[in-house]
């Protein structure tokens, strides 16, 4: 069932908003479409004509929910429409063209919480222009709408507890001034299997208590809010002790962790070595000590410059630590090292 934003005949059935949530799977199902068909669908029937139908992780809704701080659904959505509702017929079309752009932008990102308010405001609008009245339908039209747009423009609807990851409830009373409207806070609740295995959720004239249910929802199964240390994505888990969100994060943590892994093995590498020339320089010391007759001063002059390539050595080391020079080099120079005590001990008296 395709929907186009330009001039045709609006659709009278109410367009719902439904919504199940599937906790052992940790899945949510997000359908648009008129009552009956979105029934037919839940019930197993394929061919049952809605406008959206998605599978999603649970809590997406939630963390990718619109945010629209500077009004733009308001200015570019519902004020074209607005005035068209008010001028003339050869402003209209410039107007429902401008506002029908931008709508269709917002539907064609396949999220379905924009799909369904760009369609309920393309949809009331098209049913505002019948009645000869065009200014107090304009205003119906307008009054009907705005909660919609006005829930992109506050804080996002989901908050939680970084330390604890738990969601917190949604007090709509910060969201609306004034007296909370009767209908905003309706909520359908059905059943469509025989078994009342699968619970849904539907909204029509505000989301509000769609989101409010969700919330409460994830309170009651204990679920948590985490961020992916990865790319920074919001996601619910099980348990505090997830940190990444997705088979994609998984595979690159894992790359990360074999390049630290190597990086460590190179570092304890260049290292032995080290280790393993300083023991045959100890080595040739310790022999000539035993060796009898063996110059004093050529002992001294093996135990000093021992010392000297301790230090340098060092200093070499931490170069390579801090990546100004490679652990190649590093052990080249070792090489070069272990000739010059070759030849202290080896020296003809």
């Amino acid at each position: 069932m395709d929907f186009e934003f330009v001039r045709h005949e609006p659709l009278y059935d109410r367009i719902l908003l439904v919504l199940t949530l599937d906790r052992q799977k940790m899945k949510e199902r997000i359908l648009i479409g008129e009552e009956l068909q979105i029934r037919f669908r839940l019930q197993g029937y394929a061919d049952a004509e809605v406008l959206c139908d998605v599978t999603r992780p649970l809590g997406a809704m939630l963390s990718a929910f619109e945010h629209d701080p500077d009004g733009e659904w308001n200015r570019f959505g519902l004020m074209p429409l607005r005035e068209a509702l008010h001028s003339n017929r050869w402003k209209q079309p410039g107007l429902e063209q401008a506002s029908g752009g931008f709508l269709a932008k917002k539907y064609l990102t396949g999220d379905p919480v924009r799909m369904y308010v760009a369609l309920r405001i393309w949809n009331e609008y098209l049913k505002a222009r019948e009645p000869r009245n065009r200014e107090a339908a304009c205003e119906r039209f307008i009054g009907k709408m705005n909660g919609f747009t006005a829930l992109f423009m506050g804080n996002p609807p989901l908050d939680f507890d970084e330390d604890s990851g738990k969601p917190k409830r949604l007090n709509i009373s910060t969201h609306i001034y004034g007296s909370v409207p009767q209908e905003d806070t309706r909520l359908d609740l059905w059943y469509p299997d025989s078994k009342r295995n699968m619970e849904c959720v539907s909204a029509y004239s505000s989301l509000y208590p769609l989101i409010i249910y969700y919330l409460n929802r994830l309170n009651d199964w204990g679920l948590y809010f985490r961020k992916c240390k990865i790319c920074g994505k919001v996601f619910l888990a099980k348990s505090q002790r997830y940190e990444l969100c997705s088979d994609k994060c998984r595979k690159k943590q894992s790359l990360q962790n074999k390049r630290e892994f190597d990086e460590r093995a190179r570092e304890n590498n260049y290292d032995l070595l080290y280790k393993n020339e300083c023991q045959n320089w100890r080595n040739k010391i310790n022999k000539a000590k035993k060796t009898p007759g063996f110059p004093a001063d050529r002992l001294e002059e093996m135990l000093a410059a021992f010392e000297s390539f301790k230090k340098e050595a060092l200093q070499r080391k931490q170069a390579v630590k801090k990546k100004t020079a490679s652990p190649k080099e590093f052990s080249d120079w070792l090489l070069q090292q272990s000739n010059i005590i070759v030849e202290l001990a080896e020296q003809e008296n």
